[in-house]
């Protein structure tokens, strides 16, 4: 009997040690689900990774522009002819000479030297991005055939001295290097598949977006069907209300939240849309919601979408982790900064292709040669620099690809972990391929987050 009880007890002792779900940092699920109760996202516009983070040193790991030989010919059509390379932009412009063209066909080209690549040799493998047509786009676009000097600035990049503060929040937290926009195109389709998994068959920045277009189901409508708390707050309009309505003559972008029938339908727009600087209070105050998802103005100065001075949205984006890690609520959140896409700027990585779309619906949108050219949405848009900040990340990390499901990040992971954190369904198939990143938090949380980050550069 005492043998046997001993074994009971040692039994016992081997079940209660025992961890399911092992993630490998050690912890099981509900740890770090629990440690989570609050995520904000930050979506900043039009910049790609090899402009904006190409130039960190702090590590050798990080797959930028440093040492790197990335080169685009002035002519596609004479592609061994008058060579020109990226390097650091010296001196740096704080505003950009001229916004890339960052359509659907205005990205082919920078990919694939063509408005139309051939999507079926896409698929089979046989047609692979040769990265050449950036610098001819550029050409083409802003109207300055053979000004070497001034198109190269969509292969240039940024070095840490001009980008402190994105540099100080890469150097202490994580750094993607492989994270893609869902969309090779502009802004709002990519918002929307930040926010649902997919844009409902939209590839431009067209009028479906301005207010209740989207039929589809948004991340605001689960969370509100999940009794999930959330608040979308917008410097995105200039319009006293917060929001252009049918009819009226406001300027500016709405809310990201606006873009979706749902929203008006259900209420929401009057009880979860907030001005930008009811956040800082909300932080200041410990009552953010579990979701925060915050637009800045489009686009002329925080944004960083071209005219917007990168040093201004380098202090929009100080003053916005500084009010998170100086709050209350700061050891249970959170904070993720990414790019809504490249805005045209070259890249170095050719993005996947062959993945799935959010759903079944085509765009067709006319090319700068006068034809049509049709996409499917089954090949990502170019790498975008993200940054994910909380105490329960490492320092200085640099995350590659995804871990898990497509072993790609996207932006579409961001409603694939909100669907890990709070068990909930995946909202298109896009969302349940892209990777999520929950094996990156620690088994406690780290103190040595720094309370303020660098004042930008004047340049």
């Amino acid at each position: 009997m005492v043998l046997l009880k001993a074994a009971a007890v040692a039994l016992l002792a081997v079940v209660a040690s025992a961890k399911p779900h092992q993630n490998p940092h050690g912890h099981g699920v509900s740890s770090w689900k629990n440690n989570i109760k609050n995520v904000v996202v930050l979506v900043q516009e039009n910049r790609s990774f090899d402009t904006l983070a190409g130039g960190f040193t702090y590590s050798h790991d990080i797959d930028g522009m440093v040492g790197r030989r990335f080169c685009n010919p002035l002519n596609v059509s004479f592609p061994l002819e008058n060579i020109t390379c990226a390097d650091k932009l010296a001196p740096a412009n704080d505003i950009a000479n001229d916004d890339p063209n960052h359509s659907i066909t205005g990205t082919s080209f920078g990919l694939y030297s063509t408005y139309h690549p051939d999507e079926t040799l896409i698929k089979k493998g046989h047609l692979k991005p040769n990265l050449l047509g950036f610098l001819t786009e550029q050409q083409v676009s802003n109207k300055h055939p053979g000004d070497a000097t001034r198109a190269s600035e969509i292969l240039n990049y940024y070095t840490a001295a001009h980008i402190p503060v994105f540099e100080d929040m890469a150097k202490n937290y994580v750094l993607f290097d492989k994270w893609f926009c869902d969309v090779p195109g502009p802004t709002n389709p990519n918002r929307a598949y930040i926010t649902s998994g997919t844009s409902h068959g939209h590839g431009s920045n067209d009028a479906g977006f301005n207010y209740g277009g989207l039929p589809q189901k948004s991340i605001f409508q689960q969370l509100s069907e999940n009794n999930i708390t959330w608040i979308n707050y917008s410097n995105s309009s200039t319009n006293p209300n917060g929001v252009n309505k049918p009819g009226q003559k406001a300027k500016g972008f709405n809310p990201d939240a606006v873009f979706y029938n749902w929203t008006i339908t259900s209420g929401a727009i009057d009880t979860n849309l907030k001005f930008l600087s009811e956040f800082y209070t909300d932080a200041a105050n410990g009552t953010l919601p579990q979701f925060t998802y915050i637009n800045p103005e489009c686009c002329s100065y925080q944004s960083m979408h071209p005219p917007s001075p990168i040093s201004m949205g380098e202090n929009f984006i100080k003053g916005i982790y500084e009010s998170l890690r100086n709050g209350p609520q700061w050891n249970e959140t959170l904070f993720i900064v990414t790019f809504d896409e490249g805005g045209g700027f070259a890249d170095h990585v050719a993005p996947p292709v062959n993945v799935p779309a959010g759903d079944s619906l085509t765009y067709t949108e006319l090319a700068h040669d006068g034809k049509n050219a049709t996409f499917d949405f089954t090949r990502l848009g170019v790498r975008v620099p993200t940054i994910m900040m909380s105490p329960w990340v490492g320092k200085g990390v640099i995350e590659h690809e995804g871990k898990n499901k497509g072993r790609t990040y996207s932006h579409a992971s961001i409603p694939a972990f909100l669907a890990e954190l709070w068990d909930l369904d995946n909202l298109t198939p896009r969302t349940a391929w892209s990777s999520t990143f929950e094996h990156l938090f620690l088994h406690k949380p780290r103190t040595d987050t720094p309370a303020t980050l660098p004042q930008a550069n004047s340049f």
